[in-house]
């Protein structure tokens, strides 16, 4: 007997809502991907998480939000993740998340080996634009609002936080691209006990995020440049010296690529988590 299939058909996820979004003041589109579960109609304690390269982070991070619930895993009233992408793209466009995500280029820096961007103007975009647009959509308010960032999307969460974190009650920063603008930002954290008070902070890198057996002398030399590893064992060291209550993990087996993943499974537990529940995150100490 000979095995028959028919042509294989693109896959339809019924709990993901996209939207081609226009931002009226800059005329730009971003595309959002929405899913939702819990209550239909609630006006309070509905939680928002948003995720930054959303062509990527938005179905697993779905995938997630709606096992949990069938599991009956955490709080199972309303909350809402939304990935933030762009259209016409497949995972990443590349040249408008450097745009979004990265500060402007400081006044101090080799201007010829970096490139900046407009975080503050996409930080303002977030607040002011993106969640009224939401609770619009929703006829109600969000109680709290999360944000993970991956990569320059990492650097761009600790940049909101250190200088506009708004509205935003979470952060998640997962592998932020510490070495940009030669570490700058690892510099300017002098202040940011104070914009921590009451927030949750998060931070994720991979283990393999290094020089390993088999790498050739360009990524060899790539590691050494960025030192990703000591650059983020610095971060924690910051923090602790300025007694921010934060959480740190350096995931085993993970990559610069996929290290987002187990990290978007943190930031579901904090969305659904019991609200009776709530514990203060713990003092970390950096790895050895």
């Amino acid at each position: 007997m000979t095995a028959q299939a028919q042509e294989g058909q693109a896959l339809i996820l019924p709990f993901i809502k996209q939207y081609d979004w226009q931002d009226h003041t800059s005329g730009k589109r971003w595309l959002l991907s929405i899913s939702r579960v819990g209550a239909q109609v609630q006006t309070s304690g509905h939680r928002l998480l948003v995720l930054l390269d959303g062509n990527l982070n938005a179905v697993p991070a779905a995938l997630m939000q709606h096992t949990r619930m069938e599991r009956g895993v955490g709080d199972l009233s309303a909350c809402t993740v939304v990935g933030l992408g762009y259209p016409d793209t497949r995972f990443y466009d590349m040249e408008r998340r450097k745009n979004d995500y990265l500060p402007p280029l400081p006044q101090e820096s080799n201007s010829s080996n970096w490139q900046g961007g407009h975080a503050d103007t996409f930080a303002r975009l977030l607040d002011e634009r993106l969640l009224p647009w939401l609770e619009e959509k929703q006829d109600a308010a969000f109680s709290e609002v999360g944000l993970l960032g991956h990569s320059y999307g990492g650097l761009f969460t600790l940049y909101k936080l250190l200088h506009q974190p708004g509205r935003f009650h979470a952060f998640f920063s997962i592998s932020p691209s510490l070495w940009w603008a030669d570490g700058w930002l690892l510099d300017q954290l002098s202040g940011l006990s104070e914009h921590c008070v009451a927030r949750t902070l998060y931070l994720g890198i991979g283990a393999d995020e290094r020089a390993m057996p088999g790498d050739d002398a360009q990524r060899m030399a790539m590691h050494q440049e960025r030192d990703l590893q000591g650059r983020f064992a610095r971060l924690l060291r910051e923090l602790n010296k300025q007694r921010i209550s934060f959480t740190a993990e350096t995931l085993a087996g993970e990559d610069h690529g996929s290290v987002v993943f187990p990290a978007i499974s943190r930031a579901m537990r904090w969305l659904m988590r019991p609200a009776h529940g709530h514990t203060q995150n713990k003092h970390s100490t950096p790895p050895p």
